[in-house]
């Protein structure tokens, strides 16, 4: 083999190498953007306004009491988003109007619903004023 010849067989297997490069390197992009829409389908967003209600996570998580072993509340609350900060951080107060001191990142944070005992308890004060009146004496 001459060495023309040589080159050129060598130019047309680089010329094959860089085709084989763009189909691989645009097959791994499709890859991953099928990958990101798969995760991104299951991820839910969460984001809380000022004054809007939350439960808090008990740290650590997955620590149960000793009264109740692991039917104590992984959760605990009511808390009031008082300041939301970049990074998906919120500033927390309690009820009794104290602030706590450390921010807490969203994903230890969710929506506050009231439970049924609570509903319960607001439709009796409700509709029966001097009944709740009673029970609170």
């Amino acid at each position: 083999m001459t060495t023309e010849a040589y080159q050129e067989a060598m130019s047309i297997m680089n010329l094959d190498l860089e085709a084989k490069r763009e189909r691989a390197l645009t097959s791994l992009i499709k890859q991953k953007k099928l990958t990101a829409e798969s995760y991104n389908k299951r991820v839910r967003n969460k984001s809380f306004q000022v004054n809007d209600l939350v439960w808090k996570v008990r740290l650590p998580m997955g620590h149960n009491g000793h009264f109740y072993g692991k039917w104590t509340s992984q959760w605990e609350g009511p808390f009031r988003v008082v300041k939301v900060y970049s990074g998906n951080s919120y500033g927390l107060q309690n009820m009794n109007e104290n602030i706590i001191k450390t921010n807490i990142n969203g994903k230890f944070v969710k929506a506050y619903h009231p439970t049924i005992w609570e509903k319960y308890a607001q439709n009796i004060q409700k509709f029966f004023p001097e009944f709740w009146e009673n029970m609170q004496k």
